[in-house]
């Protein structure tokens, strides 16, 4: 199993700046012009009270909602960035969007997955966004501690995969390396590499009770709520195959979808 490296150890700091930088700075390139924003009215005064409705006529059908407590109006609305012109270097600034820089380093960034997923000298069994597992040794030039380089995690005896972020490893020293995205460590801890073995059984599921926090804004409430999450084989964006084995259907591998083939109810 190979993993992206970074320069920095990661209880330092660099390591998480490095990190969000990388994993983040596409997604602000990329966001869309409209957003959500929430405005704080004072009533308390005539003043306050003649300048909330004035914002509210200017607002109109941008207002999603609005409540009241005690004297303050809360209203949340949809507005775009606020985009400014610079007459001295004749440029606009906001929230510097740019889709083609969000496009150009996610294409990049899939052109170099492409190395490992599109590979004839290696099967690659699982990948991640920063993460493969091959059944060969990497060539030594992706192997470093360079940006875009992998370091060398684990030789696994045995795997299981359900799912993108659920799989179950078994190193040639009997360890035991489990990941299972969406479920507490609490309940990690109960969970074996046999229980997810027994998942690629077709239809099987595992269900486990787990504390779940929700918020509610406007009400300002926030529970603790006791809820049910189901562990199985998924394959929601492409088509999963499975093998007969001794009268059981055990999940083995995933296929494209073909346009085609694709029904739209």
């Amino acid at each position: 199993m190979y993993n992206l490296r970074l320069q920095y150890p990661k209880g330092d700091a660099m390591n998480l700046i490095a990190k969000l930088l990388m994993n983040s700075l596409y997604g602000k390139f990329a966001m869309k012009l409209e957003r959500t924003e929430v405005d704080i009215f004072n009533c308390s005064t005539d003043e306050g009270k003649a300048n909330f409705k004035e914002r509210l006529d200017v607002f109109g059908e941008s207002v999603q909602e609005y409540l009241q407590i005690d004297n303050n109006f809360i209203i949340v609305r949809d507005t775009y960035a606020d985009v400014k012109y610079d007459e001295d270097k004749d440029l606009y600034h906001g929230m510097d969007i740019n889709i083609a820089i969000g496009s150009a380093i996610t294409g990049g960034a899939r052109v170099h997955m492409s190395i490992f997923k599109n590979n004839p000298d290696f099967n690659l069994y699982y990948s991640d966004t920063d993460s493969g597992v091959t059944d060969k040794h990497l060539p030594a030039h992706l192997i470093g501690d360079g940006l875009g380089q992998l370091k060398f995690e684990h030789v696994i005896n045995r795997a299981v995969f359900l799912a993108p972020k659920v799989y179950g490893l078994v190193d040639v020293d009997g360890n035991e390396i489990i990941k299972a995205k969406g479920i507490t460590q609490d309940v990690m801890e109960g969970i074996t590499f046999n229980d997810l073995e027994q998942l690629l059984i077709k239809n099987s599921k595992k269900e486990f009770n787990q504390d779940k926090w929700f918020k509610k804004v406007f009400e300002g409430e926030i529970t603790v709520n006791d809820v049910i999450y189901t562990l199985k084989t998924t394959a929601n964006k492409r088509s999963a195959i499975y093998i007969n084995e001794e009268g059981l259907e055990i999940y083995n591998s995933t296929e494209p979808y073909k346009y085609d083939e694709i029904n739209i109810k």
